[in-house]
């Protein structure tokens, strides 16, 4: 395979956002009644909707579409007593109380993993850039996993899951690296040996959840370890900050001399300082035009607010400020 690639920096996002009942706050069943629009899909759950953008030139041009695409479905789900949430995990509803969208790839992914397959109620942003070739990809990609554990530090959303404190800013981490072919990505020599290892997985491409991996039908690479911001705004920082990367990993030194899963582990726990990687991508942020964007994940994580909320006046009211903010 040698896939679409041929678009150098272009950016496609991917958001994964919540569906709640418009007077309770809690996850409430759905997507199927809102499909239609373009940019719409499914995802595993019934009360997730995935919206995916146009290709994009720039992040300014991807914020744009995300504040459409999240318009359309804000729209869609007030139509249906619905609201629009976005953050990595619910901090109340059970995910064992979720409906599962009953297409046949979800089912079968149900038989595969069981129960393990509801731990899975987690929502991330995943940003594709394009790549001018399939071997640009791979080495852009060997680039830049020692700093995605950076990527998941300004990103962190998930301190509650099913009415508890995870103890973790990103509880949702933990969950993904469950998944088979989950967490770190593997080296690729060549797309000769992508393909090779691909194959021996048995499985098509999409079902190995690395926290990064080439996307060759889209011609892209695509970075999957952020969670779900609730800020729209938050969203287009982070894939302009995963663009300025790919220019700038390439060539640059390790992060430290830690392994990638402990700094995975302390990006979720909020003690994984992430400053070397706005430094990092200044010089290409700027030389993008996008500088003033990236800076903006310098203000506090939003794990932080929904902490300070939740401790101070309950987890229903957390859920009603991500319905607020998002």
């Amino acid at each position: 395979m040698q896939g679409n690639f041929g678009r150098a920096l272009t950016i496609g996002v991917e958001e994964e956002l919540m569906l709640v009942d418009a007077e309770t706050h809690a996850l409430a069943p759905g997507v199927e009644r809102l499909l239609g629009p373009d940019g719409l899909k499914t995802e595993l759950f019934s009360c997730l909707v995935e919206t995916n953008t146009p290709v994009c030139e720039t992040p300014a041009e991807a914020l744009e579409e995300l504040v459409r695409l999240r318009a359309v479905v804000a729209g869609a789900a007030a139509n249906e007593g619905l609201a629009l949430a976005g953050a990595g995990s619910h901090p109340f509803s059970r995910a064992e109380d979720q409906e599962i969208v009953r297409e046949p790839r979800y089912l079968r992914m149900l038989e595969e993993l069981g129960p393990k397959l509801r731990r899975q109620l987690v929502c991330g942003l995943h940003v594709h850039v394009g790549m001018a070739s399939f071997d640009g990809c791979l080495r852009t990609l060997d680039a830049v996993v020692p700093w995605l554990p950076s990527v998941l530090a300004l990103s962190v959303n998930s301190p509650y899951m099913n009415g508890e404190d995870t103890g973790a800013l990103s509880g949702r981490a933990a969950r993904l690296g469950e998944l088979p072919r989950g967490a770190e990505p593997p080296s690729f020599a060549s797309p000769e040996d992508w393909e090779a290892q691909i194959e021996a997985t048995g499985e098509d491409y999409t079902r190995s959840w690395w926290d990064a991996r080439p996307h060759p039908r889209l011609g892209t690479l695509e970075v999957r370890i952020a969670d779900q911001p609730t800020r729209v705004e938050r969203s287009a920082a982070l894939a302009a900050l995963v663009q300025a990367l790919c220019v700038a990993a390439p060539g640059a030194l390790s992060p430290g001399p830690e392994g990638y899963l402990e700094r995975r582990r302390a990006a979720a726990r909020g003690e994984l300082p992430a400053d070397g990687v706005l430094e990092l991508v200044e010089p290409a942020a700027r030389e993008l035009g996008t500088w003033e964007l990236v800076e903006t994940l310098s203000a506090p994580v939003e794990a932080l607010r929904q902490l300070e909320t939740g401790r101070r006046d309950g987890l229903a009211a957390v859920a009603a400020d991500l319905v607020a903010r998002s």
